[in-house]
């Protein structure tokens, strides 16, 4: 599983975007440097209200966390890297959320609209979402609404394809973390967007070994207007000083390239 679910490990339970990679175009880069710019504007009235002159350091605790990681895949490779910010709370209340989110991925996939049969995209995405925490004692949730922008560049043209060039549009999610026993910990996660009809839904369930590991498994299925891909694997999770390193893998069936392995890396850290 990954080190949370698209938001707080800690207090609430990560997504991913559709796979591909590529440098960002000019409107994915654009749209995540305004977001960027309404987090650190948050961030600082926020901090302001708070206390007329606290430190960076004091400002940010327990009020921000980074959240980043890498997917390989047969023929496809995405990377990721976020930050996810309580403006006027704690992680651990409940409250206004913020997540901004950028990634980068390439891909391969089976058509017959280019010679040999196969051609080859990358992609950028990014996102800037508004969400809400609420804790229903042991489960929490987060529900997130907002703008999503993606750009696929493809090696060869290929009309047919339903997912080229660049697309904006809203998407949202739900996740939920919940510890139905002491040493058991369930996620689930549900995202859909406007962006190419994309979607994923996602569940895992573990077992904490001891305070720094826990081990369980995964069930995943994303897609798109062009691919369908289930996924099921084994999920370890390891905790130092708050930051969590997971590592998942395991099988997967993509309509467009067949069955294989999938290998997935996150990190969670609070700042």
């Amino acid at each position: 599983m990954p080190a949370c679910v698209a938001g707080d490990c800690r207090h609430a339970g990560r997504g991913r975007p559709d796979r591909g990679r590529g440098g960002m175009g000019i409107r994915t880069r654009r749209a995540f440097a305004l977001a960027a710019a309404v987090l650190a504007a948050c961030l600082a009235s926020s901090a302001l209200a708070a206390d007329p002159a606290p430190s960076l350091a004091d400002s940010l605790k327990n009020r921000l966390f980074l959240f980043g990681g890498f997917d390989v895949a047969r023929d496809s490779s995405f990377g990721w890297t976020g930050i996810v910010s309580a403006p006027w709370s704690r992680l651990d209340e409940d409250g206004l959320r913020l997540r901004v989110m950028a990634g980068l991925g390439h891909y391969r996939y089976r058509t017959d609209a280019v010679a040999g049969g196969v051609n080859e995209g990358t992609v950028s995405s990014g996102e800037i979402m508004l969400g809400w925490r609420r804790a229903f004692d042991p489960t929490v949730v987060v529900v997130y609404l907002g703008a999503q922008i993606e750009d696929h560049q493809l090696r060869d043209p290929d009309p047919g394809n339903p997912v080229s060039g660049t697309t904006m549009g809203i998407k949202g999610t739900i996740e939920l973390f919940s510890r139905p026993w002491p040493d058991y910990i369930a996620t689930a996660l549900a995202s859909a967007s406007t962006v190419h009809g994309s979607y994923q839904a996602r569940a895992t369930f573990a077992r904490e070994i001891n305070p720094w590991l826990a081990l369980g498994v995964e069930g995943t299925i994303l897609g798109n207007a062009r691919y369908v891909e289930p996924r099921a694997g084994l999920v370890a999770v390891t905790t130092v000083a708050d930051r969590k390193l997971s590592l998942s893998g395991g099988y997967l069936s993509n309509s467009d390239k067949g069955d294989g392995l999938y290998l997935t890396l996150s990190l969670y850290a609070p700042f």
